[in-house]
């Protein structure tokens, strides 16, 4: 049995066709074809997208978080005595007072006897 050109023409034209339109399909990106026949019986292609809801998950909810706040402290604040000035601080300051004042009467008597002194040696 022999085939004519023209048959054999078409045929690689087919083949050309269907291969730019490989090319072409792979470049884009998530691109679908198919080529389907209606014929009764015959289903080229892909099946129609299917949808499964996903089983239900039951899970036992987290225990509730009871938190503690912190218990209130009141507290007074502890007693504070203020003593008045104390008569042994008022003593010794008056000591302190009265020693200098003896201090600069004893310069002052020596000062006085150094004095006399010279002049009765100048005397003599």
């Amino acid at each position: 049995m022999s085939i004519p050109r023209t048959v054999l023409k078409l045929v690689a034209a087919g083949v050309v066709a269907a291969g730019a339109l490989f090319a072409g399909a792979s470049a884009n990106a998530e691109t679908h074809w198919s080529i389907g026949v209606n014929l009764p019986g015959l289903v080229v292609g892909q099946p129609a997208p299917v949808y499964y809801e996903p089983a239900p998950v039951y899970s036992r909810p987290a225990p509730p978080a009871y938190y503690q706040p912190p218990v209130p402290v009141y507290s007074t604040p502890a007693p504070v005595y203020y003593e008045p000035s104390s008569r042994w601080e008022e003593r010794r300051a008056e000591r302190w007072e009265e020693r200098r004042a003896e201090r600069r009467e004893w310069r002052r008597r020596q000062w006085e006897r150094e004095q006399h002194r010279r002049y009765y040696e100048d005397r003599d």
